[in-house]
Formats: structure tokens, sequence, C-alpha cells
């Protein structure tokens, strides 16, 4: 008889130890909240986004336009030595200068007598571009060119996108034999 007794209490014994055995399994820490805690929640707006490069140009004094056609530069030591390896370049009379600049920069785009293609000219500020202007309204009225816009706020990154698109359209296509 007390053989049966301990053929009952072992399996409730062994069901109790189970029991206790899931529950503990199941209310433990798993190994991964007890080395590696779980980074907080943070938001997309919390997080930095890297700040893009400013573009540099070359700016030509002494109204400050932006010389497009040498192109931009994401250091100001590439467009230097640019500037340092032009034949006029004097390190006390040199007109050329490169330096980031800022938005808005104020440009004009007018179109030559063929209407082949249009021109933008651009400068860091709507006074050089005002100064520029005259010598474009002489041409105008000389027949070579037609004012489109006057000295309009663009930003640095339309401009110079305008400006390639512009030039693209100049560059001859290469002829067939």
């Amino acid at each position: 008889m007390h053989r049966s007794i301990e053929r009952q209490t072992c399996p409730w014994l062994r069901a109790s130890v189970l029991t206790c055995a899931l529950v503990a399994a199941c209310s433990a820490p798993s190994p991964e909240e007890t080395h590696f805690p779980a980074a907080p929640d943070i938001g997309p707006e919390s997080l930095d986004q890297p700040e893009e490069p400013k573009l540099i140009f070359i700016n030509l004094l002494p109204w400050g336009e932006i010389d497009f056609s040498r192109g931009d530069f994401l250091s100001l030591d590439t467009c230097t030595q640019l500037v340092r390896s032009l034949p006029n370049y004097s390190g006390y009379t040199t007109a050329e200068r490169c330096e980031p600049i800022t938005d808005p920069i104020y440009c004009s785009v007018w179109q030559d007598k063929d209407d082949r293609y249009d021109q933008i000219g651009c400068f860091k500020g709507v006074g050089g571009c005002e100064v520029e202007l005259r010598r474009h309204d002489l041409l105008a009225e000389s027949g070579n060119r037609t004012m489109i816009t006057r000295c309009e706020p663009y930003s640095l990154g339309d401009a110079w996108a305008r400006f390639q698109t512009d030039e693209s359209t100049v560059t001859p296509s290469p002829s067939l034999p």
C-alpha cells in the first residue's frame, strides 16, 4: 500500500515541479535583456540628419558673380587649387576667389537672338545682379539677347541645375560621317 501512495504522489510531484519550472522560465528575463538592454525608442524627428555639404563656387569680384562654368567644389582646398592654377592668378590682384555661397542668390536669364538656348547669370546679392544687368540691357538693346527674368531669387542648387541643363543644350552633338 505504501507503494500505491508513492505512485499517486509521484505524478503529482512531477507535475508540480514541471509547472514551477515553466513559470520560472517564463518569468525570468531573456539572456538578451540581461546582457543587452533595449535601446530607447527614438522617433525619426529626433535623429540628426547629416547636413548636406554646401557647394563652393568661384565668386568673381567686384559684384559677386558666381562662376558656374568651372563647376562646383565640395571643399575650399580644391576650389582654391584651381584658382591658383589659372594663368592670371596673383595673390594680390586676382579677381577670383572661392567661397561657399548661401541662399538665395539672384539670377537673370536671357535668351540669344537665335532662340537656341537660355543663359543664366547669378550673383551673391541683388546689388551685383542689378549692376550686371546694365551690361545685359545694352546687349539686349543691340538685338543680341532678350531678358527673360531679371534678378529673381533662386536657391543655389536650382540655379546650378538650371545652368547644367542650359549648358547641355549648347554642347554640340558629334557629327556623323
